[in-house]
């Protein structure tokens, strides 16, 4: 058995393609019946977005931002929570799980990156992703872990994750269909992560300005 499906190709990464991706999901949760819904957001400006277009349906939105230890961590001083104020409540208004207490779980943040540096497993893994498929795929996988983490979707049900490429400003470029895991049944043949469908994603996944703020970053490092 088969079925050819739709795929929304972007041009580029970056947040001009939020609303073009919010469509395709309404219209693969539309076809599907999934329940829940899992985007990264720092600032909650994103989330709310997806949330407001899916008003009404009888989908979950559950928005991964940033935990504590992260924000403390920044030399200017983050603050903590990363959603506040009105935006914070128009999401709960809206009905939107926060999930902002669990740790990321790729790159330089973790633990063994803190020993090991780049040639942590966690930071290998965050490459590897984020240049073959994309930083919007690498972290709509990390934000299903994540969620799986905190108990805040299911494990034995298919879920949309939907991240951007933060580095080009937020927005949402990438949305994929999950089946969750936390992290010890990553690998769990059967009870592992496992990326069912792509929704939507940019073609090209490192553009011109992308490279340049990445090597911008790093000589200020």
């Amino acid at each position: 058995m088969f079925r050819d499906d739709n795929i929304r190709y972007f041009d580029e990464p970056g947040p001009q393609n939020t609303d073009a991706l919010i469509e395709a999901v309404k219209r693969r949760i539309k076809r599907s019946g999934i329940e829940y819904v899992v985007m990264a957001s720092e600032s909650g400006n994103t989330a709310l977005k997806v949330a407001g277009a899916l008003r009404g349906s009888k989908v979950k939105v559950v928005c991964v931002t940033a935990y504590a230890g992260l924000r403390f961590s920044w030399p200017e001083g983050g603050k903590w929570p990363s959603i506040t104020g009105e935006t914070r409540k128009k999401l709960e208004d809206l009905g939107v799980k926060i999930v902002e207490e669990t740790l990321y779980i790729f790159k330089g943040v973790t633990f063994d990156a803190r020993f090991l540096g780049r040639a942590a497993p966690s930071w290998a893994i965050h490459e590897f992703l984020s240049r073959t498929m994309g930083y919007g795929f690498k972290t709509a996988l990390e934000i299903a872990m994540m969620a799986a983490e905190a108990g805040a979707v299911p494990i034995d049900k298919e879920v949309i994750a939907i991240a951007g490429t933060g580095w080009l400003g937020g927005g949402a470029d990438c949305a994929i269909v999950v089946k969750p895991s936390p992290v010890p049944k990553t690998t769990d043949m059967e009870k592992g992560l496992e990326v069912r469908e792509i929704i939507a994603i940019p073609r090209i996944k490192f553009n011109e300005k992308l490279i340049k703020e990445i090597k911008k970053a790093k000589e200020t490092v």
